[in-house]
């Protein structure tokens, strides 16, 4: 079994626990908007170091929400956008009604990371005035985390991720 298969199917039997009224909410984009999330770990596949809580973002709604209107985050906490398949290189992210700066890091099928970036957030009330950070390479899942976690981490290029345990709710 793949890890993209063994994720998917890890994800499909924690969805099949929860309650049926989770599903019915809708996620918006809105400032008073709500949306709830699963969370997973992530650790660096070659070391013991403290492993990242993401909340799981997996859901059209789930990753147009993402981390906006957020005004800091846990130590080690962050969100995974996880797609059902390859995204293209010219498919990337944003930071608009995001208020804090993130490092993002685009991870391929075995979720090595293929590109990282540090964004900054966009002011504008116009999404059309925020950048873009596209990673120019394809990739299945994304991480955020605050800005500055990956150098103090030493998350680069290369650095393989792992799923530590299974989704738990928040």
């Amino acid at each position: 079994m793949t890890v993209r298969t063994s994720l998917k199917f890890s994800l499909a039997l924690f969805a099949l626990s929860l309650p049926t009224a989770s599903f019915a909410q809708q996620c918006t984009t809105e400032p008073d908007g709500q949306c709830s999330y699963t969370v997973a770990q992530l650790c660096l596949a070659d070391s013991a170091a403290t492993p990242l809580t993401l909340e799981v973002a997996d859901t059209f709604g789930k990753r147009a929400r993402g981390l906006m209107y957020r005004t800091e985050l846990a130590d080690h906490h962050g969100m995974w956008f996880v797609y059902d398949e390859q995204r293209p290189g010219y498919s990337g992210f944003w930071m608009h009604n995001t208020k804090i700066a993130l490092d993002i890091a685009y991870l391929d099928a075995q979720m090595k990371v293929v590109k990282q970036f540090t964004m900054q957030p966009c002011t504008s009330v116009n999404p059309r005035n925020c950048p873009t950070y596209n990673p120019g390479v394809a990739y299945y899942s994304a991480v955020e985390m605050p800005a500055g976690y990956f150098k103090q981490h030493g998350i680069t290029l290369g650095t393989q991720f792992k799923q530590c345990n299974n989704e738990e709710t928040p």
